[in-house]
């Protein structure tokens, strides 16, 4: 698992629109994990 943490002001910008930079996001660590099952969260501090 890996876990993104961000400033609650920033969690929208790092999520992006229509949550597009996070799915870019967990497909960039699903192509490193070659193959693991991958779990991303983004957590506010």
């Amino acid at each position: 698992m890996l876990e993104v943490r961000v400033h609650p002001d920033d969690r929208g910008r790092v999520i992006g629109r229509g949550g597009r930079t996070a799915k870019a996001l967990r497909t960039l660590v699903s192509a490193l994990a070659d193959g693991a099952r991958v779990r991303v969260d983004v957590a506010d501090d």
